[in-house]
């Protein structure tokens, strides 16, 4: 159907518009049935997050996990990623459903004051920015400064200044073709070396076995700072690096809308508020129920479903990979990437297929962390669009354009001060880990849940093996993440 609205359906049980027009209606999807073609053809903002966790995530945290840990990690952390994905999947197939962010609906459908949870959620990815910028940075810094001198204040200095000016001009269509190219580069490089090293491959199998992993003596004697850590939080703080957080989620999902999949494609906000804002309380978002619209509805929700999975995908084989080089090339030779050499031991992992290929190491991870530090930008930008936007409909009518022009200057600022503090990556990064890393998404499935149940018509809600896998997600990742801080506040042992 061409119109953007249709004629009420005659079963249709939803409130009519001020304007007397009928149900929304869906644009025809790009495919009926999942394929792997059709995956790849929507895949963009999926490698954009992907990109933004590979630098701090993968490369470090995963392979500093199979360092401290061996295989014992690998499970937590692979885990962790696809719990994640669940998550992420959730949020996305809601904006593209009703063409709203889930931001904005928990404004008035989580239980207790108006607003809270958005508040609170956006709050908190707001202020993570200059910390999850300035630790990213100082990792790349430091290790550019041992290559070619200087300082890692220097160097973090510059790539952050970089990358704000590139971001700024390029926008998200360059943003996505240089992440969806540096990914796959990067994951191709890295499953050779993992075949080449020739781990233990029946320990591998193990490892995937849920198990309680144990600093081993050689951490209490030659990394002390690690192992006065309690182990849980160790953990947690990878599983929070890996896969990203809420101040990456709320803005992948936003992200969609450069996509127009679904309805985020159809109308305007100013229409879709006025649509949606003449519901009852505790009535349904008024989706068109013909079998038709609902099985254009169910086919426009594959598109995420695609550029989840391979954006999970690419970050469980990242995970999964550097981890098993952290427990094949560093565990066994007691070598723990730490302080401002986080970077350095890993040039193992393509050595041990041929010296030269240390070469390629260098610029593979510079690339690796460039692309890391352009993509937060935007992502962050319209992750602050979004947490605002849900409680301002001001905020929400000026579009984008007008958060960009304060996120850039915040984040730029703040990451330069907590830069120029010389203050460890691993310390600046372990709270925004535990806290929006894990936590954070953990209540997200939570919310997600409730969400469709309020505000959905039943056909269009999460059933079977999507659902439970968000509700196991949200269960998990929110116990974790309760217990490791607790021990990181020091009331639990």
């Amino acid at each position: 159907m061409d119109d953007d609205v249709a004629q009420p359906h005659p079963t249709s049980r939803h409130p009519i518009d001020p304007q007397g027009v009928g149900a929304l209606t869906y644009p025809e999807p790009p495919f009926r049935t999942f394929s792997v073609r059709g995956a790849f053809a929507v895949f963009g903002p999926g490698a954009v997050l992907a990109s933004i966790t590979i630098g701090s995530g993968e490369t470090v945290f995963a392979a500093r996990g199979g360092a401290v840990f061996g295989y014992t990690i690998i499970w937590a952390l692979v885990f962790g990623a696809v719990l994640k994905s669940a998550i992420m999947y959730s949020a996305n197939r809601y904006a593209v459903l009703t063409g709203e962010h889930p931001m904005t609906r928990w404004v008035t459908s989580i239980p207790g004051p108006r607003g809270w949870y958005p508040a609170v959620l956006g709050g908190l990815a707001i202020l993570s920015f200059p910390t999850a910028a300035a630790g990213v940075s100082l990792i790349v810094g430091d290790y550019a400064a041992a290559l070619l001198g200087g300082t890692g204040v220097l160097w973090a200095t510059i790539l952050l200044v970089v990358c704000c000016g590139l971001s700024w001009v390029g926008g998200y269509q360059l943003l996505e073709r240089v992440q969806t190219a540096l990914v796959g580069l990067m994951l191709a490089a890295v499953l050779v070396a993992v075949f080449w090293a020739r781990p233990d491959w029946p320990a591998v199998l193990a490892g995937l076995l849920p198990q309680m992993p144990e600093f081993e003596g050689w951490v209490f004697t030659s990394y002390p700072s690690v192992a006065e850590r309690p182990v849980w939080v160790e953990v947690v703080m990878y599983m929070g690096g890996i896969g990203g957080g809420v101040f990456d989620f709320i803005g992948y999902t936003g992200l969609l809308r450069e996509k127009k999949w679904g309805l985020l494609g159809r109308e305007e906000i100013a229409q879709l508020e006025a649509r949606y804002a003449h519901v009852e309380k505790g009535g349904h978002l008024p989706l068109p129920e013909d079998a038709e619209q609902v099985a254009r509805a169910r086919a426009w929700t594959l598109a995420p479903f695609g550029d989840v999975l391979l954006s999970g995908i690419a970050v469980v084989v990242f995970t999964a990979a550097f981890v098993i080089n952290g427990a094949n090339l560093l565990h066994s030779r007691q070598l723990v990437p730490v302080d401002d050499e986080l970077l350095a031991n890993q040039a193992s992992f393509l050595e041990v297929v041929w010296p030269g290929l240390v070469y390629l190491y260098y610029v593979a991870i510079f690339f690796a962390f460039f692309g890391t530090v352009l993509a937060l930008w935007e992502v962050y930008a319209t992750t602050a669009h979004e947490s605002v936007a849900a409680l301002s409909r001001t905020v929400r009518l000026r579009g984008l354009r007008a958060t960009r022009r304060w996120v850039y200057p915040y984040v730029l600022v703040f990451s330069l001060l907590l830069i120029w503090t010389g203050i460890d990556p691993v310390v600046l990064l372990t709270p925004t880990s535990l806290v929006g890393g894990v936590l954070g998404v953990g209540t997200m499935a939570f919310a997600m849940l409730w969400t469709e149940r309020k505000v959905l018509p039943r056909s269009y809600r999460l059933r079977g093996l999507g659902w439970w896998t968000t509700l196991v997600a949200g269960i998990m990742l929110t116990a974790f993440g309760v217990v490791a801080i607790l021990q990181a506040v020091g009331v639990l042992a």
